[in-house]
């Protein structure tokens, strides 16, 4: 089943803020009906107890009228009083017919019933009866009495009712404002479970993007990109994938291109190191002083050279995974040392004082890589630290991993650009004075080789004053158990 999807990112807005206000617009509706329907019921209530009232009134006076004028036929046998009798007699029938439609409660109606019945029975007695018959007209006068009593007690009941019905009424207000002091907060709860609803569909293909560009941006071209929701971030979505493979194949050129042009420098440049290395053995003959200067700046330069080209070579194959791993049980100290031993001339020259605290730590690890780990950093101190300044180099145990740690009194790097000499081909603002200038290359490969064995780089403060780099490895305690 596939879900409706907007075809653009403003239509999912509009939507949202549609069905957000939604809530808010039914339960203003619902509101004004129940608000109608309370007012109507009040206004029926109220108009039913002023009938009620009304007509109850009536039928009492009607049965007080008929029981005085009874008497006065009684005593005077007048026949106009009979006339005002049957006129009464009419009224009082169609009173109580209107209190019967009024009635709510059955008890009520049958009361209402009988008396018509009895008003009846004793109107047509009266007609039948003769006025000088004391007697019977005593009896009828009696029986009049007796219905007024009975009206009187009517009327009282429509009275208890009226109060019955006000406080049910009173009872339905209270209730009702109850409901509409509750229904804001429901509201405002439905209304927030739907702002967080299309708050996440909102912003999930937004953070989609977000995260694609950050891949990109940290050079991950393999994953492909996909975007969920509107249409259009669909549509930019395919075109960041395009975009993906795009740099990836640049990444891929831009690889070939390094390890092209560094092999080919290469040959030419060994032919130059070998002249110099000739050279400076004197194999065509005796040098002058300055001869002999000349070629020694011809070999730093050339070593030097060499270094760069190995680094550009050692940075493609790290990124092609061409660089096979050949794990094997290794002691840190000894790569430390033969780094060492590899910068030794230029230690000395600077005079800078070198501190190693080594433990002795086995790993299992690939000894190439890790030589070229710590050859990169140590090269990196040598090269920044001031003359006579220092370096200090330590192995540790720290819990079930193994630190590595390179520190030196140079310049240091600013915190602007420490999230950023890892990029390749990134060279901080550092002051250095050298023949050759790197090609900042160095810590990328640094980052890359620690991430393959498992481990992570990270920048501290140093006593020294300078930059201080803390490698940690994982020991493999399980692949170098004996």
């Amino acid at each position: 089943m596939r879900f409706y999807r907007p075809k653009s990112f403003l239509v999912l807005v509009l939507i949202g803020f549609a069905v957000v206000a939604l809530p808010l617009l039914l339960a203003l509706i619902n509101a004004e009906l129940f608000m109608a329907r309370l007012a109507e019921r009040s206004s029926q209530a109220i108009h039913r107890s002023v009938a009620v009232i009304q007509n109850s009134r009536s039928l009492l006076d009607d049965l007080l009228f008929l029981e005085r004028r009874a008497r006065q036929y009684q005593v005077l046998g007048d026949p106009e009083l009979l006339k005002d009798i049957t006129e009464k007699h009419r009224q009082f029938g169609q009173t109580i017919d209107q209190l019967l439609a009024l009635a709510q409660e059955e008890a009520q109606k049958k009361r209402l019933q009988v008396l018509k019945a009895e008003e009846k029975a004793l109107y047509q007695l009266w007609l039948s009866g003769s006025p000088d018959d004391s007697v019977a007209g005593k009896s009828l006068v009696e029986r009049f009495a007796l219905l007024t009593s009975r009206a009187q007690l009517i009327y009282e009941e429509s009275q208890e009712l009226i109060v019955e019905e006000a406080n049910a009424m009173q009872q339905a207000t209270h209730q009702a404002r109850k409901v509409l002091a509750w229904l804001p907060l429901a509201l405002i709860l439905v209304t927030a479970l739907i702002m967080a609803l299309f708050a996440a569909l909102i912003a999930k293909p937004i953070r989609q993007i977000a995260q694609c560009i950050n891949r990109l941006g940290e050079g991950d071209f393999q994953k492909p990109i996909q975007v969920g929701g509107p249409r259009d971030l669909e549509f930019l979505g395919c075109r960041l994938d395009w975009l993906r493979v795009r740099l990836g194949e640049v990444e891929k050129d831009k690889s070939k291109f390094v390890a092209h042009v560094s092999h080919e420098l290469k040959t030419p440049l060994s032919s130059i190191r070998e002249g110099s290395e000739l050279l400076a053995e004197e194999a065509v003959g005796p040098l002058s002083d300055q001869q002999r200067e000349v070629v020694g700046i011809l070999r730093r330069n050339g070593l030097q050279l060499q270094k760069l080209i190995d680094n550009l070579l050692g940075y493609s194959r790290a990124q092609a995974k061409l660089l096979p791993y050949r794990r094997s049980r290794l002691e840190l100290g000894q790569l430390v040392e033969q780094a060492v031993a590899d910068h030794r001339a230029m230690i000395i020259k600077k005079e800078i004082q070198l501190k190693l605290d080594l433990a002795t730590l086995i790993i299992w690890g690939d000894s190439e890589r890790l030589g070229i780990v710590i050859d990169n950093l140590l090269s990196n101190a040598v090269k920044f630290t001031p003359p006579g300044g220092d370096i200090l180099v330590r192995i540790a145990e720290q819990s079930d991993q193994v630190l590595l740690e390179v520190c030196d009194s140079g310049p240091g790097i600013p915190e602007a650009e420490r999230s950023k000499i890892y990029r390749p081909f990134y060279q901080a603002n550092t002051p250095y004075v050298g023949p050759v200038k790197g090609t900042g290359l160095g810590l990328s490969i640094v980052m890359e080789y620690v991430r393959d064995h498992g481990g992570r780089l990270e920048q501290t403060s140093s006593s020294l004053g300078g930059a201080c780099f803390q490698i940690l490895l994982p020991r493999g305690e399980r692949e170098i158990r004996p």
